[in-house]
């Protein structure tokens, strides 16, 4: 693509703006993806008109084009996919299903790191290991149990399989043998001893006491069928929890994020992590607290509205976190209250009413800062300034980000909205001073690695660009970010001829 041609219109039709991409391309043809292809079906579902201009679109672009599109899509989805098939395409679709790691690809996956170490796996052993990560048991209601061999094996059941197979290694022995295999217990034991350390560790780092953890964990995320709960995350909790709890746990693989009508949602990472979380509490006599008083609390009508929210239907969502708000204000409940308000402006924000959003985040604002709530205020004013910006009110933006950084100065991500703002105002050197300033609070904070990669773009430092995006990418960036970072990393490529 020519650098000097302007970039693809946001209200351009879909076949415009693809076009002025794939004319650099001739005569090869061009392949898109659109990731989580879902959201165009359950994001807004009212919106009817928009998603079937967009399906059309994309339709006459593939017809008029020399153009592949690569669509992925939740299992759930597929038949809402499949009956816009015959519109997209005159043949069939092909449909590929995304599975774990077969047969030999998993042993490879075992024995290739021992490649070059010094150490191995005797003979057969790493087949043993994969024959028994396809393996379940499954014990029905009566009690009559049944083993279920797998095709597929999970990488994350794999990876901690053999992280604690070579823990387990004395000094001097260069091989796991069948009796060490033998040794290892069953997955079920393995999982509960990574969960066992990564509640001691997230405990350590977040200070939330260990047995609140381990409580919080299974009655939020296990159902009492013994399946996999979720639950929404707001602007400074998940179910009562604050935020830096679950990202510390998403890092750790115990939970897995979802996009869900815009919003974040969390469930446990793996199906075999119920019985692990269990196992595990129950070895440290935690019985979970699932009795609920008849009359229905706030936390109750909150769930209720996250849910309705993870389903779009956003009147539901707002009616009961209203109900919510209210009833935590009457039974006292200044900072749940507050954090109610938060949530319902979030729900605006994704209905797309921001002018609601916008009022509702500065009544949290005023709660918070009445409760001397430093955080979460510093938390409500970023949420605002990126409301602003979505309002394209940048200076606006500019001085909400301000406040945010005046009140609590160590905080990376006021530092980094306030220099993505200062540059959507225009001001793209003094964004690169406010990026400088994050980052020389964390030298590895991807986002602002990435927005001053974009930034130094701008300012023709491309090869500053280039190193702070390879950097960012490597730290790992949101899904949406990290798309914009390598189109950003390819813009600087091209500028240094490379």
């Amino acid at each position: 693509m020519d650098p000097r041609r302007p970039g693809p219109d946001p209200e351009q039709a879909v076949g415009a703006a693809l076009e002025s991409v794939i004319a650099d391309t001739a005569p090869r043809r061009v392949l898109a993806a659109i990731d989580h292809m879902e959201e165009l079906f359950t994001a807004f579902p009212a919106r009817v008109q928009e998603r079937e201009r967009l399906v059309a679109e994309l339709a006459g672009a593939l017809r008029e084009l020399p153009l592949n599109l690569l669509l992925v899509v939740r299992d759930d989805q597929l038949a809402t996919l499949s009956s816009y098939e015959g519109l997209l395409s005159p043949q069939p679709f092909a449909y590929v299903r995304l599975e774990g790691l077969d047969q030999p690809s998993a042993v490879s996956a075992v024995t290739g790191p021992a490649s070059g170490s010094g150490r191995r796996y005797a003979a057969g052993v790493a087949e043993q290991l994969v024959q028994r990560l396809r393996t379940t048991t499954y014990t029905d209601r009566l009690g009559t149990s049944v083993e279920i061999v797998s095709d597929r094996v999970s990488p994350f059941e794999l990876q901690i399989a053999c992280a604690a197979l070579w823990a387990s290694l004395d000094d001097g022995d260069d091989a796991i043998t069948p009796d060490r295999l033998a040794q290892l217990g069953d997955l079920a034991g393995i999982l509960a001893g990574y969960f066992d350390r990564t509640v001691r560790d997230v405990s350590m780092e977040t200070g939330v006491p260990e047995p609140e953890l381990r409580d919080w964990i299974e009655t939020t995320f296990i159902t009492e069928r013994g399946t996999r709960g979720t639950a929404y995350r707001g602007l400074t909790q998940t179910a009562d929890m604050p935020n830096p709890v679950v990202d510390a746990l998403v890092a750790r693989h115990i939970l897995t994020e979802e996009q869900r009508a815009r919003s974040l949602w969390y469930q446990l990472g793996q199906e075999r992590l119920v019985e692990a979380v269990r196992t595990a509490n129950r070895a440290h006599h935690v019985v979970p607290a699932r009795g609920r008083p008849q009359e229905h609390t706030p936390a109750d009508f909150r769930a209720a509205a996250e849910a309705a929210l993870g389903e779009g239907n956003f009147i539901s969502a707002h009616r009961f976190a209203s109900v919510a708000a209210r009833r935590s204000l009457e039974q006292g409940d200044e900072r749940q209250f507050a954090n109610l308000l938060a949530f319902q402006a979030e729900v605006s924000r994704i209905e797309g009413d921001l002018e609601a959003a916008k009022q509702t985040l500065n009544e949290a604002r005023s709660q918070f800062e009445s409760q001397q709530d430093a955080l979460s205020t510093v938390q409500v004013l970023t949420a605002l300034a990126e409301v602003s910006l979505s309002m394209g009110e940048a200076d606006e933006a500019v001085d909400l980000g301000r406040q945010a950084v005046a009140r609590m100065p160590g905080d990376v991500s006021a530092r980094t909205l306030l220099a993505y703002a200062l540059w959507q105002a225009g001001s793209p050197a003094d964004a690169e001073a406010a990026y400088n300033d994050a980052l020389d609070l964390d030298r590895n904070a991807a986002r602002a690695l990435y927005g001053r990669g974009r930034v130094r773009i701008a300012l023709r430092d491309f090869r500053g660009a280039l190193a702070d995006l390879d950097r960012a990418l490597a730290l790992g960036l949101p899904r949406a970010e990290e798309d914009r970072a390598r189109a950003a990393r390819e813009e600087a490529q091209r500028r240094l001829g490379l």
